[in-house]
């Protein structure tokens, strides 16, 4: 129970697997994650998330497979 003016302060985490409340105590108001570990788990999958989608999507070659044409004697 969260008593006197702060109540627009009680935040949920914004972490999709976390359930967790927290009271924001920041300066600013601003606080979305419950803990450290939630933010940087969620930063990472969405760096994960970009860079998966940032991928070449040409196949790539595989140079050891072309065949060399066979040397004969002139060159």
């Amino acid at each position: 129970m969260i008593c006197g003016g702060g109540a627009d302060r009680l935040g949920r985490c914004r972490h999709a697997t976390c359930e967790m409340a927290f009271v924001d105590v920041s300066r600013n108001g601003r606080r979305s994650y419950c803990s450290v570990r939630c933010a940087n788990t969620a930063a990472v999958a969405r760096h994960r998330a970009t860079a998966a989608e940032m991928t070449d999507p040409a196949p790539r070659r595989d140079v050891r497979s072309h065949h060399r044409r066979p040397q004969t004697a002139d060159g």
